[in-house]
Formats: structure tokens, C-alpha cells, sequence
């Protein structure tokens, strides 16, 4: 006979040998804790980048692209310092840092700081419901949900598929582009419009070479560091 918990005890049974229950010391089962909560996945990270920025077969700056995840996002931090010099004196000096936020394929967020000779741009962008909200020179800006940032390592994004906005003006950008398949089954893109720049990708599309016309018309091409 199990004892009955929370009741009085209405009935005595007399202590005979042949009538008396042994009692039921058994202990009442634990109860099974909650599962813990499974970690956010885990994405793979990739290689990080580091080019040497060449123009005329001198250096003239460096180009860092630095990842590291947070669950299954992944976080891109882009830093280029680009500073000319003439007989030693620099005459010229960019810097751009631009953080970029991804969750798979989907574009989340950026933060930009771009500084022109002293002057100095910042740009944030962030995905929503309802679109990319962009905040930068222009002000608050609406741009269509499938909105991206041109960040060089995701060529996913070329070809005109999808409205593509810089990361130093929050503005969507005016683009052409063409492709030719290269030996080894990398690819080559070029695009043509607000930016002149080829493009190299190797078979897994992990950035491997490029070059763009800088603003005084010289070619500025990138090399492995």
C-alpha cells in the first residue's frame, strides 16, 4: 500500500504480521530538468585577406578583410589605408573600415567610416522587414529589401541580380557587369560604371585578384601580402 499523501488517515490497520504492508521507501522520481537551449549554429569561417595595394609596381597601402562569427552570423571587418608618397612625403591618404554583418547568403548590417584626406564619411545600413534602411550623407535613405552592400568578396552578389549600394555613399550604385570563365574554374568579372575594376575568383569564388582605375587615372591593382 502506497502512503497517501495529503490525507488524513481515516482507518488504522491493527499491527498484525499477516496484515501489515511492508512500506514503500521508494523515493518519488526526480524530475527531469529542462532541456538546455542548443547553441546558435556555427557557420565555418573563412580565410582571411590581406592584399598589398600596388600602383606603377610601388606599395602605396594595404587592404585587410578580417573574419570572425557570432553563432551563424558572420562578421567581415574591412580596413584600407592607402597613402602615396612622393620623395618620401605622403601626399594622399585614404582609409576606409567598413564592418559587414551576414547570416548565410542574407545581407544584415554594415558600419562604415571612410576618411578622404581628413574628411571624413560614415555610413550604417541595416536590413528589415520592409527594406534596407540606409543612414549616411544623403540621410535616411529607403533602398529595396534585396538591397546589398559592393563588398569585392562576395561576387554572389555581381551580375545586375540584385541592387547593389556603396558602403561609402549608402547609395545604390550604377553598375555593369560582365563575366569569362577562367583557367582552373575560377572566374573572372568586370564592371564598368561608378567603378572601373577586374575581378579574379578561384573554383571555390574565394577572391583572387584585382584592379581598378583610381580617380587620377592610374590602375591600382591588389597582391597577395
Amino acid at each position: 500500500m502506497s502512503p497517501r499523501r495529503g490525507l488524513p488517515l481515516l482507518f488504522a490497520l491493527p499491527a498484525s504480521p499477516t496484515l501489515a504492508q511492508p512500506r514503500d521507501r521508494r523515493r518519488p522520481p526526480a524530475e527531469t530538468p529542462p532541456p538546455e537551449p542548443a547553441p546558435p549554429a556555427m557557420i565555418a569561417q573563412p580565410a582571411d585577406y590581406h592584399w598589398r595595394v600596388m600602383r606603377n609596381g610601388s606599395e602605396i597601402g594595404t587592404h585587410d578583410v578580417i573574419f570572425s562569427t557570432r553563432g551563424d552570423e558572420l562578421i567581415a571587418s574591412s580596413d584600407v589605408t592607402v597613402v602615396p608618397r612622393v620623395l618620401g612625403v605622403v601626399v594622399y591618404r585614404f582609409e576606409h573600415r567598413y564592418t559587414e554583418v551576414t547570416r548565410g547568403a542574407a545581407f544584415l548590417s554594415i558600419r562604415s567610416r571612410l576618411s578622404r584626406n581628413g574628411t571624413i564619411v560614415d555610413v550604417s545600413a541595416e536590413a528589415g522587414i520592409g527594406g534596407v534602411t540606409v543612414r549616411g550623407p544623403a540621410g535616411a535613405l529607403a533602398l529595396p529589401a534585396d538591397a546589398v552592400p559592393l563588398s569585392w568578396w562576395q561576387p554572389r552578389r555581381f551580375g545586375g541580380a540584385v541592387p547593389i549600394f556603396g558602403s561609402s555613399t549608402g547609395q545604390l550604385m550604377n553598375l555593369r557587369w560582365t563575366h569569362e570563365a577562367l583557367a582552373g574554374g575560377g572566374m573572372r568579372w568586370r564592371c564598368v560604371g561608378e567603378v572601373d575594376a577586374v575581378l579574379d575568383y578561384d573554383a571555390s569564388g574565394r577572391w583572387a585578384g584585382y584592379s581598378v582605375l583610381g580617380d587620377d587615372g592610374s590602375t591600382v591593382s591588389y597582391t597577395a601580402a
